[in-house]
């Protein structure tokens, strides 16, 4: 029923009624067939799912779920529909969130204005001070946790964090739509900005930040193309200059790194050397990324060199963080052993130089969804990651035990 919806399949749609199939069936995360409707704009399954609810429960059940998907969707269609049958437009998400913050939070002025103007109680609105290092957040110990939600892990999809050295600078990605985009927040004195977007583009996406060793460039994949004009091609590694009034246009890293394939992710050695993905040197019938890397000399990366098979496999292995110290590395894998759709791995430097065998980071970070983007703080102490669709993060003590291994 929930792929009948999305994908507009009214034949199946039609014959799984015929079957007398619950239509509110809730998957492993919770959503409804409904729910598909208004993520995939299906106003026709939205009105029929409707009509066939017995009661009103689902009103209260879902309002609030139902409100999120159509205002991250900038769908003011389906929140007009929404107030219009009935749904409370001061109902809550799993997060806490009622329409009117959402609604602030992604900047959308238009759907705003019209939820107050149907009633939505500004007094239910969250106001969230993050203040001092790590904006203010209680530090986890070895059991993940969410890093600062509802100011940056939100009803948004987030990932690709990264801190600068003093702990005043923080960038990540979110997607927003068919798009990504890379966000902002500094330290203030002592208060946290409001995330901003400084990277993003009505065609082309934007993620995976990474700060260069001296700080003076931020790295960054896109799919743009290479005047910034044209259609949008495979995924290249970009990289902006910091400047006296912000940051420089896009600037592509070179054909020494990037290629017809695919290139992912970004992380440096503090001598500058970098770690990446790519997926072009791969057999052609196995377009899987391994990872390599690239010394900096002269002013421009070197040819790429593979990392051995201690770290790469016929799997695909990305995203990629380096210790700058080279002392260890993380990686996402997606294994035949693994846990979800992607797993973090981690390798340690041999007294030798050689890497030891990767091995699963484990349920400590693990879990069956899919766990990518790895950063460990300048000082050493916690590992930034996305999971669910938000940025969690972790003490290095987990560490510990994986290197006893």
């Amino acid at each position: 029923m929930h792929w009948a919806v999305a994908c507009n399949q009214k034949e199946v749609f039609k014959h799984l009624l015929e079957k007398q199939i619950l239509t509110n069936l809730e998957d492993n995360e919770g959503v409804t067939p409904l729910h598909m409707s208004v993520r995939f704009q299906r106003v026709e399954f939205f009105d029929q799912l409707v009509n066939l609810e017995t009661d009103t429960s689902w009103k209260q059940n879902y309002g609030g779920t139902l409100f999120e998907k159509a205002i991250l969707n900038s769908d003011t269609l389906f929140v007009q529909k929404l107030v219009e049958v009935g749904v409370p437009i001061n109902s809550s998400n799993k997060r806490g969130s009622t329409p009117l913050e959402i609604a602030l939070r992604t900047q959308q002025p238009q759907i705003t204005a019209m939820l107050k103007a149907n009633g939505a109680d500004e007094n239910l609105v969250r106001k969230f001070k993050l203040e001092g290092m790590y904006m203010g957040q209680e530090t986890p110990g070895t059991t993940a946790k969410v890093f600062a939600p509802n100011v940056i892990s939100t009803e948004e999809y987030e990932f690709g964090s990264v801190f600068n050295k003093a702990g005043t600078e923080f960038y990540y990605g979110v997607d927003v739509g068919r798009r990504s985009e890379i966000r902002y927040s500094e330290l203030r004195d002592t208060i946290w900005s409001r995330p901003k977007t400084i990277l993003s583009h009505e065609q082309y996406g934007y993620n995976d930040p990474f700060l260069s060793p001296d700080e003076n460039r931020l790295y960054f994949i896109s799919d743009q193309a290479m005047d910034r004009k044209g259609e949008s091609k495979d995924i290249d590694i970009w990289y902006v200059n910091r400047t006296t009034n912000g940051w420089s246009e896009p600037i592509n890293a070179g054909t020494n790194i990037n290629t017809a394939g695919e290139e992912y992710y970004i992380s440096f050695t503090k001598n500058g050397k970098m770690y990446f993905s790519t997926d072009a040197y791969s057999d052609e019938d196995n377009r899987n990324h391994d990872i390599y890397t690239s010394a900096f000399e002269n002013g421009e990366f070197q040819k790429p060199v593979r990392l051995g098979e201690a770290i790469n496999t016929d799997a695909y292995e990305a995203d990629v963080f380096v210790d700058p110290d080279e002392k260890y590395l993380i990686f996402c894998a997606q294994r035949p052993e693994g846990m979800g759709r992607g797993d973090l791995y981690i390798s340690f430097k041999n007294d030798d130089g050689s890497w030891s065998k990767s091995v699963t980071m484990g349920d400590k970070v693990n879990t069956e969804g899919h766990e990518l983007c790895p950063f460990v703080t300048p000082d050493g102490k916690y590992l930034f990651f996305t999971s669910q669709q938000d940025i969690y993060w972790v003490s290095t003590e987990v560490f510990k035990e994986l290197k006893a291994h």
